[in-house]
């Protein structure tokens, strides 16, 4: 109901409220919703941003041109196609060219654009920004009629209203936006991943979400971090069904070991968190000292142009991951992301699901394909056109120059053009303006080779136009093209489990880590290697004669990142190392020193056996020490459960050294020792008492002054003993040829030092036969496998090896564990 009121001054219109909201709001909520603020499906755009594109595509700043201010572009940008604030404008164009909010950036900015931080841009008048080459090819084409262009706000320019979008932006950037009534959140995702689901829907129209979610396994963000999926991806499976649904992304995190202290390591958070709010409220949270918050002794961010890390130190009483699992509960290490893929499509706006989504782009591209191949026909035909009347005048030129020179103006000379070769206008004036320099006969074979080339266009546009299997295939092969162009590897990790099973005491989920295998060895040179299994089984292990003794493996094992690394050392002490904490090593490299792995050990240390144990279930049974002064420890595995990660192993005496570690092998076994003057023993097991971890053993082999323990193990009554001699000389030795006596005597002779034998260097038990590495006094390397070693007697010298006659006095010898 209206009354219209009359007086002296005014007209007053009285109406109901319920029509005011009506009629002002619907108009203010669909402009907000269609013009501002809800992407197109088609391009992924919101309008500011197709704006800003295409006012900087206008502007010519290609990623081959130098960067231009960012003040310039959005006064332009203003100025023609978005009257609104300079601010939205700038800030549409900051978020477009931060690379912790776009999964592909699709400006390159020059300046400072903020941070994860929350820092902000600096003014436009100080930063400068250019197109990159990903987003020119949301623009390729927009010139050849592929795209609807309407009058700009005041009707002096045309502007288009989505762009030629050759890949799913819309998956790959995503959208965030809150409009009158409704609002939009679409997650990002991997190029390759999106441009591969594109590829099989137009393959399989069909296709189930099941299928699709093989191709696209769910948001990749550009922060990276860890989606919890819900089991068999039930979570992701309801979002992109229905375009509604809620996961769990939390950080990514490592525990690293420092001394006897453990450390909280964060490389990446979830998407749209801050890093700098996340460590003041872990801060906070310490300040309060409320358990287990009270054992952190300091929060650290040492993140720099590398990446992001930041480090939470925890004391030595704190137990890292309880603390980490209460910091996903109470901080946004772990937050929410809830789905909401809303588009405007078909002219309005849309909840869409992941296959819906793809069906309306790739309908899209196939149209965008169709128009441009019907401009590019219509420009070929024409083409065609000029060439041919071209050609009929190159090749009646006498007569065509005659008709011209004969004419009275150039309308005449036209008229009688297309007179007499019953040419079109267009043909006519192209003569016309033909340059005498095309009437060589080089130009006449060039427009010839031009009409062919213009014909087989003509026939392949035309082909295309009539058949929808045909422009699908282009669509193909131009999404190919670009994803091999730009692809990227994924940055978040998918994980399918159930956050709301994980307990907050539970040990950190192995699903987050992947598991890797490693080799660790010893080297000759007494440092510690980490290698992968690639780099281990790919490496060239033949020892040559200038090989280094860090390229020798005296020792090896196999361990994954989840285990534990037990090193005993020459001191007689146990380090303890998180195998996914030491690092990687390549084969070529020296590796590490103890002490780098330990700062506790000491400068001289060095590992001399490596364990690697799963302590939720360690060994049992017992481990049996070998000292430089003959001495023999056994000791249960059970006295080294500490958890420090430097203890004591074994007690010994100034000067005295750990020479081998071996877990007990049973009482078919007995301990054999060979000396450096030429001494082995054989003696029984039985009656050795079991001692505590800082006990210092019983005598094993009673030594002579100055006579040092070349080899000190457990042996079967079966195989041999292999030995070498500093003179060079080699020999095997029978086992059952040792008989078996009593401990702490001095044994008897394996080898004859007469004739320039200067004593025993190598001596090592052999079951299966390997490659020993030697060093002679040369500094000269060869191998040489224990089968090469003699057979010998025990009273016997040994004897030189077939084609090693030059072998000299040996230095050092080592079993070679890598050759392979």
């Amino acid at each position: 109901m209206k009354k219209l009121f009359e007086n002296t001054s005014e007209k007053i219109i009285e109406s109901n409220i319920t029509e005011i909201f009506h009629n002002s709001m619907m108009p203010y909520a669909e402009h907000v919703i269609l013009d501002r603020v809800i992407p197109r499906v088609e391009d992924g755009l919101k309008p500011v941003q197709r704006r800003i594109l295409y006012a900087m595509y206008e502007m010519g700043l290609t990623p081959d041109k130098p960067h231009r201010k960012c003040a310039k572009i959005v006064g332009d940008c203003l100025g023609k196609y978005h009257p609104h604030g300079d601010s939205s404008v700038y800030d549409a164009l900051v978020r477009m060219a931060q690379d912790f909010n776009m999964r592909e950036t699709l400006i390159d900015g020059h300046g400072n654009f903020g941070s994860i931080d929350g820092d902000g841009a600096a003014a436009y008048r100080y930063t400068e920004a250019r197109l990159t080459a990903l987003s020119l090819e949301l623009l390729n084409d927009i010139d050849k009629n592929t795209v609807n262009f309407s009058l700009n706000f005041d009707d002096t320019l045309t502007e288009p209203d989505t762009l030629p979008g050759h890949f799913p932006n819309l998956l790959v950037n995503g959208c965030v936006g809150i409009a009158v009534g409704l609002s939009t959140e679409i997650p990002t995702h991997n190029l390759g991943e999106s441009i591969d689901g594109a590829i099989a829907y137009i393959e399989n129209p069909k296709i189930t979400l099941d299928e699709m979610l093989d191709i696209i396994k769910g948001p990749d963000f550009p922060t990276g971090g860890i989606v919890l999926a819900g089991e068999d991806k039930c979570l992701l499976k309801e979002a992109y069904g229905t375009g509604r649904g809620k996961i769990k992304i939390r950080a990514k995190t490592d525990i690293e070991k420092a001394g006897d202290r453990e450390n909280i390591v964060i490389t990446e958070i979830p998407f749209r968190t801050n890093k700098a709010k996340i460590l003041a409220s872990i801060a906070e949270l310490k300040e309060k000292k409320v358990a287990p918050f009270d054992d952190i002794a300091e929060v650290v961010d040492e993140s720099d142009r590398t990446g992001m890390r930041a480090v939470i130190k925890v004391k030595s009483s704190g137990n890292a991951q309880l603390i980490l699992n209460k910091l996903f509960q109470k901080t946004d290490l772990e937050s929410t992301y809830g789905y909401n893929m809303v588009a405007i499509a078909d002219g309005k706006p849309k909840q869409l699901g992941l296959l819906e989504m793809l069906k309306y782009y790739t309908d899209y591209q196939i149209n965008v394909i169709l128009r441009r191949s019907k401009f590019d026909l219509e420009r070929a035909k024409e083409r065609k056109d000029i060439i041919e009347g071209l050609i009929v005048a190159v090749n009646n030129i006498d007569e065509v120059i005659k008709i011209i020179r004969g004419a009275d103006n150039t309308s005449d000379a036209k008229t009688k053009l297309m007179t007499r070769f019953n040419l079109s206008q267009v043909q006519a004036q192209a003569i016309l303006d033909l340059r005498l320099a095309r009437l060589t006969k080089l130009e006449v074979i060039k427009l010839e080779e031009e009409l062919r080339e213009l014909e087989k266009l003509i026939k392949e546009l035309t082909a295309i136009i009539g058949s929808k299997r045909l422009q699908q295939k282009v669509v193909i092969k131009e999404l190919t093209e670009i994803k091999k162009k730009y692809n990227s590897e994924r940055k978040t990790k998918i994980v399918c489990i159930d956050i709301e099973n994980i307990k907050a005491n539970e040990p950190k989920l192995e699903e987050v880590k992947k598991i890797e295998n490693y080799k660790i060895g010893i080297t000759a040179e007494g440092t510690l290697k980490k290698l992968t299994v690639k780099s281990y089984s790919l490496s060239d292990t033949v020892i040559g004669e200038n090989t280094p003794k860090s390229n020798i493996l005296v020792d090896c094992v196999n361990a994954d990142s989840t285990k534990k690394l037990y090193i005993f050392t020459s001191l007689g002490n146990t380090v303890k190392v998180n195998v996914d904490l030491m690092n990687e090593s390549r084969f070529s490299d020296k590796g590490r020193k103890l002490r780098d792995l330990c700062p506790e050990c000491a400068d001289i240390e060095k590992p001399i056996k490596l364990f690697v144990i799963d302590e939720s279930s360690m060994p049992v049974g017992h481990l049996m020490f070998f000292t430089s002064e003959g001495k023999v420890k056994k000791t249960p595995w059970s006295e080294y459960t500490l958890k420090k990660s430097f203890y004591q192993a074994i007690k010994m005496k100034d000067g005295e050294t750990l020479i081998n570690v071996e877990e007990d092998m049973g009482k078919d076994y007995t301990f054999y020792f060979v000396t450096e003057s030429g001494l082995c023993l054989n003696a029984r097991k039985e009656g050795i008492p079991e001692q505590g971890r800082v006990a210092g053993g019983v005598a094993g082999i009673n030594l002579t002054a100055g006579d040092n323990l070349v080899m000190a193990t457990q042996i079967s009554d079966e195989g041999e003993i292999a030995l070498i001699t500093k003179g060079g000389l080699f020999k095997r030795v029978i086992c059952a040829e040792f008989k078996m006596i009593e401990r702490n005597r001095k044994g008897m002779k394996i080898v004859s030092l007469s004739g320039g034998n200067d004593g025993i260097l190598f001596a090592k038990h052999v079951l299966m036969p390997y490659d020993v590495a030697v060093v002679n006094s040369e500094g000269k390397n060869f191998i040489i496998n224990t089968e090469a070693f003699p057979i010998c007697k025990r009273e016997d010298g040994g004897k030189k090896p077939k084609n090693k006659n030059k072998t000299g006095t040996i230095v050092s010898a080592y079993i070679d564990l890598q050759s392979k």
